[in-house]
């Protein structure tokens, strides 16, 4: 017979009784998530911060922003008749005048 963990009692998720193990925790009414945010560490954390934004997410949002701009322009520029390629045609109310006579 083969010996597995569920032949044994272990259920997948339930842990086993563990000995010498000691939790610490605090209570969360305790907690103070705002500790430090104006101190030292905030500003070294917000320099590095600042420095990545303007190293790595300015230049690539600027780069998309004026690729979608010049891709919208180019559509429109594209999409615009141009009045030289029709000089050469009468406007219809001529033709249809010159054809009752």
């Amino acid at each position: 017979m083969r010996l597995s963990l569920n032949r044994l009692g272990m259920v997948w998720g339930r842990i086993g009784q563990q000995r010498g193990k000691v939790e610490y925790t605090l209570s969360p009414y305790e907690q103070n998530p705002y500790a430090g945010l104006l101190g030292d560490v905030s500003y070294r954390y917000y320099s590095r911060l600042f420095k990545t934004l303007l190293t790595f997410w300015v230049p690539n949002i600027l780069l998309g922003y004026s690729i979608y701009s010049w891709a919208n322009w180019e559509h429109d520029r594209c999409a615009r008749k141009l009045p030289s390629q029709f000089a050469d045609e009468k406007p219809p109310e001529e033709e249809a005048g010159n054809e009752q006579k």
